[in-house]
Parts: C-alpha cells; structure tokens; sequence
C-alpha cells in the first residue's frame, strides 16, 4: 500500500449539524517517516443538508497553541462536491512532510457541518488516536496520544471561511468533524529530498544564546549518486547576520567536496526570516557519508537549536527521505550526530554531551541523479520551506 487515510473505512454521520455562519473545521496530524508525500484532503458531505459548494482547503503547520503557519503550495479549492460520499480534493503536486511536526489540514465554509461527538477522548473510538501507515492523528487531551502546545483534536473555528486566512484552532468535546487527508509513500517522479520539508517554524527556544566563530553541520548519507541542489538553514526570528560560508564534508576524510565551498553564499532571505537556501550547479555527490555545514566568524547570536533531537526526539530513528539518511545520535559517526567546531572554518568533529544528538537545523537538498534524465526533467518539483 502507498497511499493512507485516517478514515478509510468509515462514512461520516447522515445528517449535519444546523448552523448558518462562518465555520472551519481541520485535524491534527503528524507523519512518522520521511519521504511521505501529502496527497489532498477528503472531505464528507452528508446526504442532505449540508452545502455541496465548492471549498478551499489549505495546510497548516501548529507551533502553539491555537497558531501556526500557512504551508506553501498545499492550498486548493474544490469543485462542485458530491452528498452522500467522501470527496477527495488532490493538490496539483504532493509536498513532502516533515516527521513528528503537528500539522493541520482544514477547510471553511458557510453552512451545516458534518459533527460526532466524543470522539477522541479516554475510552472513546479514536481515544490513542489513529495509526494508518506513516500517517497518524493525535487523540484528544484525554486521550493516549495528545496533540503538542495542548492542542486538542477535532479543531474548528468560526472567524472566517477562508481556511488560509484562519486556521482553526478550538475543540469541542474530542468532536470529530469529519476532516481527512491523504498521504503516500512513494515520491512524484524527479522529486528533491530534504530532510526538513515544509517545515516553516521548527521547535526551539529561539536564539541560541552562542556568540562564537565556528561551523556547525549534520552529518547525511546518500545512498545513490545525487545532485546538490542546495544548502538550507534556518535562521530565527531576531538574527541579524547569515552565516558567511557554507560547505559539504566528506566524513571519511573530513575534507571539503570539491565544487561546494562557497565563501560568499547568495541566501534566499534575510536574517531572522526562517529557513534560507544557497543554490548549487553541477555538483554530484555519490553515495556516500557527508555533513551538510554552515560557518560564521563570531560575534552574533545567529542560530537555534533543539536539544535531544536525534537522541529522544523526533529524530530518535534518525530521518530517511529516499536516498536521504539522517543518522540518529547513536548511529551517527563518533562523535555524533550535529557537530561543530570552534574557531577557523574547519571539520565539524566537536559534539556537546549535555544533549543528546540536538539539532541546528542546517539541511541539505538532493535530487537522484537519476531521476534527472531527459525522460524525467520536465517533472522536477521544487519545494519550498
């Protein structure tokens, strides 16, 4: 099986609840494996009396509670829906997701709305939440498997009909209003891997608090030939400066890979404005062990980190995204996984025990090298934070 639903196997209720305002309902969910691919949103319409109007649908990824942000290229609206039935509404081009982050897909509307009550709590059906390949909901705050920033599952909203503009963010009673989703496991042909997709506001505490010169890198391995597309770093809110150099290492013997060493990166953003990129041409990594890395003389406090990530956080498994491998902190080459050097731009070999396995967020974009021949070129997707 590639693709996976949360409610595969079950309709929603016959009839909706009365309403006659603005509404928007979503569902919480995460995926537990790279390389999984959002597909579209299926969305139920009860046999009568509900609006079968079109609708807009759109992804969020939750940071706190009640807010998050909009995720590029996951907005679409339907056509005309059908009653009786779920609806499946694809985008144009699945995006990749990264695991363990909440995320929320939703729609808005103006009318009745499909509602069941209870269904999320302790002793309810969806009480440890639901499992359906990489794909998993969150319970409610009661239940076994909760939603993070004390979130609860089902959420609605009631600010607007735009589901881009307002994202829902309130529960009632663990109610289940009949929001799905489709994921897959197999990428779109002449697909990019990241290790880090589509994540805009990653988890952390901000600043780092570290005023330094030094490099800083995550270690990868690449289990085929790709193509360097980019170096990726997340710069957060309040950095005034970008780090001034960027490379890959080869980890055997910790010298640079010919072609990567850019002095002068050309970032795609400015300080503090999230995840920024340097572009690469005609670089070739084979398969082989690497560390992604980034570089700053010191003198600001540039960057933020996750601490225990690879250890006993989302990363505990370490990440893999086709042939994109992120090692866990204990797999990781000694002596571990997100290492740093003090100092000249030099080998990152130096790794903080208080933590286990954090994370920079410094990130790398592959593409196969042979996903990139003439018969696949023209179906290269490109993602963005």
């Amino acid at each position: 099986m590639t693709s996976f639903r949360l409610f595969d196997s079950v309709n929603g209720p016959s009839s909706p609840v009365p309403y006659s305002g603005s509404f928007l309902a979503g569902v919480l969910f995460s995926v537990t494996a790279g390389g999984t691919w959002f597909d579209g949103y299926w969305w139920w319409v009860c046999p009568s009396g509900q609006s079968a109007s079109a609708q807009t649908f759109a992804l969020w990824q939750v940071w706190g509670l009640g807010v998050g942000t909009l995720i590029p290229g996951a907005t679409v609206t339907s056509g005309a829906l059908s009653a009786g039935q779920w609806n499946y509404v694809p985008l144009a081009n699945p995006i990749p997701l990264t695991i363990g982050v909440c995320y929320n897909a939703c729609t808005g509307f103006s009318d009745s709305f499909p509602d069941t009550h209870n269904q999320f709590g302790s002793g309810q059906p969806y009480g440890a939440g639901i499992v359906s390949g990489p794909l998993s909901a969150y319970s409610g705050p009661t239940g076994s498997q909760p939603a993070p920033y004390s979130m609860s599952q089902g959420v609605f909203g009631t600010a607007g009909t735009d589901p881009t503009v307002n994202m829902p963010g309130q529960a009632s009673a663990t109610d289940n209003f009949w929001m799905d989703l489709q994921v897959e496991n197999v990428a779109p042909p002449g697909s990019s891997y990241r290790l880090w997709p589509n994540y805009p506001v990653p988890a952390g505490g901000g600043l780092s608090g570290d005023y330094l010169q030094q490099t800083m890198g995550t270690e990868f391995l690449l289990s085929e030939p790709c193509t360097l597309n980019n170096i990726w770093f997340y710069s957060p809110p309040g950095a005034t400066i970008l780090p001034s150099r960027c490379a890959i290492w080869e980890v055997g013997t910790q010298a640079v890979v010919s072609g990567t060493d850019n002095t002068s990166p050309s970032w795609s953003g400015a300080p503090g404005s999230g995840w920024v990129k340097c572009p690469y041409n005609d670089v070739i990594l084979p398969a082989g062990d690497y560390k992604t890395s980034v570089y700053y003389g010191g003198g600001s406090d540039f960057y933020e980190e996750l601490e225990d990530y690879f250890g006993t956080g989302a990363g505990a498994n370490g990440i893999t995204a086709g042939p994109l491998v992120a090692p866990n902190a204990t797999n990781a080459t000694p002596p571990g996984q997100c290492t740093f050097h003090h100092g000249v731009f030099a080998y990152p070999n130096t790794y903080d025990t208080d933590f286990d396995g954090q994370t920079r967020w410094v990130d790398v974009e592959v593409t196969p090298s042979s996903a990139e021949s003439p018969a696949n070129s023209t179906a290269f997707l490109t993602f963005f934070p």
